[in-house]
């Protein structure tokens, strides 16, 4: 918990205060006579200024009764409350925090404080809080509650779903308890409990905007799974009302979640008519051979350039606010505990420029290639790279003239099936002692797998044959690379030296020394 004490009035500021609202306040003065001392007489007094809207009065009287006894615990408490209420979070807090060093098994104390750190947005300390309450009264349907909104916004529903269940069966019976749980189960991919509680969530308010947008979602892609296609798609305007979508969005997110949660068969089916509206769409085609089984080398360039021209206005928004991609950060931090001097950086498949900030502390010259025109607009904007080039990045490497210190590639490798080629052309516009920084999808069998997500998954072994020839491993370390369907997507990251080049000098082999 944090450190931060609260200062309480000395005992003549305390004397003067008694005496004026004496004077003042009647009802004070007839407590100071007949409470069993004056800390219990401030007590009272600041319950009557609070039931009267006089919020600044009943603090003061707080701070005072604790001055004359400090532990009170009851009166901490009471002052915690009373500055929540005015917006005062961090001096709850404290005062939270004060009453659990005095009583640290108060279940109800721990629930108070758990709702001021969520506030405060220290998620870890107010999780932690919330399981101390429940250890200590597990019927606490305002802890589950909490915990079950934490989880959710943590984007962890099968954990949401838990709690708000919990929430439900100790009398949290509300609009908000089941609004919460149908966005965690449609969160879960379990749509039709989704929808189920979102309807009952309508004999508390009516559905609108986001909620009844979701409702309709929810349910049409039940049915969807239900395998009545043609008449959910029939039905949906209907459920949405005035939030309706187009047709096209309802099926491209239905094909995303479906493939997203493994309901291949569903995936197909939706996949297949999308196509039939937009037969020459490249980003359909390739997501449909995926969720079919359908094997690739590597992703088109015509479905790499598409899908993210198509996300590039939300693409930085989704993959680290929602789904909590933070490779290039970690893996630049990889890099810099190696203490490398570099003069050049080649950012592969560089995107809207998310490497930009983490790789500008080497004061090296940054150069991006990626191949799609819009995401590459947003990386201008950030005024960090000093070349950015549209192109292919296996057609760039291989006509590159221009050697760099360092080769990054964060989720680029994601894109690419066979390996050997790519590395290959990064080792040549490596001097030795270069570096390559990469990040890798996780397979659990053979050297490479498509996945339903259009994404290709690597063994490590297969990864570290097609390196070993021209590199060594400097650092590795495992990371979870982004959130897919709300569970993690589980990856390694890599910096890689490149090693000594042979060369003849005089007609003798000779090895070239390190770059560094």
């Amino acid at each position: 918990m944090d450190s931060t004490t609260l200062a309480l009035p000395d005992a003549r500021h305390v004397a003067d205060q008694i005496d004026r609202w004496m004077r003042e306040h009647a009802a004070f003065a007839l407590l100071i006579e007949q409470a069993d001392g004056a800390s219990s007489a401030l007590r009272q007094f600041a319950s009557i200024s609070r039931n009267h809207g006089q919020s600044d009065t009943a603090i003061d009287a707080l701070r005072a009764a604790l001055a004359l006894m400090p532990t009170d615990v009851a009166a901490w408490r009471a002052l915690a409350s009373d500055y929540q209420v005015s917006g005062r979070d961090e001096l709850a807090e404290a005062c939270a925090r004060q009453a659990l060093a005095i009583d640290p098994d108060h279940a109800t104390t721990w629930l108070q404080y758990a709702s001021l750190t969520y506030r405060l947005q220290r998620i870890d300390d107010a999780e932690a809080a919330y399981l101390r309450a429940l250890s200590g009264d597990a019927s606490l349907g305002d802890a589950h509650l909490g915990l079950g909104v934490l989880y959710l916004g943590s984007r962890r529903p099968e954990q949401a779903i838990v709690h708000l269940q919990r929430a439900l069966s100790w009398g949290g019976i509300d609009a908000v308890t089941h609004l919460c749980l149908g966005q965690a189960f449609y969160m879960a991919g379990r749509f039709g409990e989704s929808a189920d509680a979102l309807a009952i969530a309508t004999g508390f308010v009516p559905l609108e905007g986001v909620t009844l947008r979701l409702y309709a979602r929810a349910r049409t892609f039940a049915s969807m799974l239900d395998g009545d296609v043609h008449g959910a798609i029939a039905r949906y305007p209907t459920l949405a009302g005035q939030e309706t979508e187009s047709l096209d969005e309802v099926l491209r997110t239905a094909f995303a979640l479906f493939s997203a949660y493994g309901m291949h068969e569903a995936a197909a089916t939706v996949g297949h008519l999308r196509l039939e509206g937009q037969p020459d769409d490249p980003v359909q085609r390739y997501l449909l051979d995926a969720v079919g089984g359908q094997t690739h080398d590597r992703a088109p360039a015509a479905y790499v350039e598409a899908h993210f021209d198509e996300f590039a206005a939300g693409f930085d928004s989704k993959l680290v606010d929602i789904l909590g991609y933070k490779v290039p950060q970690q893996l630049a931090d990889m890099v810099a505990s190696c203490q490398p001097t570099l003069s050049t950086i080649l950012d592969l498949g560089c995107g809207t420029g998310l490497a930009a900030e983490p790789l500008g502390r080497f004061g090296a010259r940054l150069t991006g290639i990626d191949l799609s025109e819009k995401m590459l607009a947003i990386a201008t904007r950030r005024n960090t790279y000093h070349d950015l080039i549209k192109a292919d990045v296996v057609t760039y490497l291989a006509d590159s003239p221009r050697s760099f210190d360092l080769v990054f590639a964060a989720d680029l490798l994601i894109y690419l099936g066979r390996l050997d080629e790519l590395i290959g052309l990064i080792a040549h516009v490596l001097p030795a002692g270069g570096l390559f920084a990469a990040s890798i999808e996780r397979a659990d069998h053979g050297d490479f797998t498509l996945l339903s997500s259009g994404r290709f998954a690597h063994s490590e072994t297969y990864f570290e044959a097609c390196a070993a020839t021209n590199f060594e491993i400097l650092r590795k370390e495992n990371s979870e690379l982004r959130l897919e369907a709300g569970r993690p997507a589980l990856g390694t990251l890599y910096v890689l030296r490149r090693r000594g080049r042979p060369s003849t000098e005089n007609g003798q082999l000779t090895t070239a020394t390190d770059h560094q």
